[in-house]
């Protein structure tokens, strides 16, 4: 269980670190791919099904992290790319992604899903 723990974490953190260098984030204030995918690193179980029923404090504290700190429209729809592409990879349990926002108490437009279309979010 351990070594899948540590596999699914490495396994993130190299993801991240390609990923970075192609995000879209050009205003000052919003965040890297790779800024969001290491603040949402302990969500990663939770999200996996490894974990809790429900996310820790600390995902809910680094989702919101997260949310307050893309600030633009075209920053959230290259987040949520980036998200989207790295869920696959990681194991990511589409039903849990949909309820994340809820059980954080975040409030988004639009439904966490493997199959959303990123470009036509409205923010």
């Amino acid at each position: 269980m351990m070594e899948k723990r540590v596999g699914s974490i490495l396994l993130t953190m190299m993801i991240m670190s390609m990923l970075d260098g192609t995000s879209n984030a050009n205003q000052i204030n919003d965040i890297t791919c790779g800024e969001a995918q290491l603040l949402i690193l302990p969500c990663v179980p939770y999200l996996q099904g490894s974990g809790s029923a429900k996310p820790s404090g600390s995902c809910c504290s680094s989702a919101k992290t997260v949310f307050k700190r893309a600030t633009s429209t075209q920053n959230r729809r290259a987040l949520c790319q980036c998200f989207k592409d790295a869920a696959p990879i990681i194991g990511v349990n589409p039903s849990r992604s949909k309820l994340l926002p809820k059980l954080c108490n975040i409030r988004l437009s639009f439904p966490l899903n493997p199959s959303i279309n990123c470009t036509s979010i409205p923010f």
